[in-house]
């Protein structure tokens, strides 16, 4: 094992078991996604209810996780934008949101959106 006195760190002979990582902590699924730009949660009723989806990538088609047509409210962490699309491969209309709490889906996708891109 290395000695690294020069940072104040002696590992010699120790286990992994008995080093101490105070710095290193477990991150909630929602905290973990603010910190890497966040994440949209997608919802099949307004004001939040009715099961949802979460995303912290683009998806080309929300068929392919039984969504298609199914979004009424969104709430986005972080950053980012995000911009939703009536269809498959980021095409037909579209609106951009971005960090927030959407209680309901605007802009004539209201149970329309195929389709979601990460944008900065």
């Amino acid at each position: 094992m290395s000695n690294i006195n020069n940072y104040g760190v002696d590992i010699n002979n120790k286990t992994l078991a008995e080093l101490s990582f105070s710095a290193v902590k477990e991150l909630s699924d929602e905290v973990a996604a603010t910190c890497s730009g966040g994440s949209v949660s997608l919802f099949r009723d307004g004001n939040f209810k009715g099961g949802g989806i979460r995303f912290s990538n683009s998806d080309a088609n929300l068929s392919n996780n039984n969504f298609n047509d199914a979004t009424s409210s969104i709430v986005i962490t972080g950053n980012q934008k995000w911009r939703f699309y009536k269809n498959a491969n980021f095409k037909g209309p579209s609106v951009t949101l971005g960090r927030g709490r959407y209680p309901r889906v605007s802009g004539g996708l209201n149970d329309s959106i195929t389709s979601l891109k990460r944008i900065s």
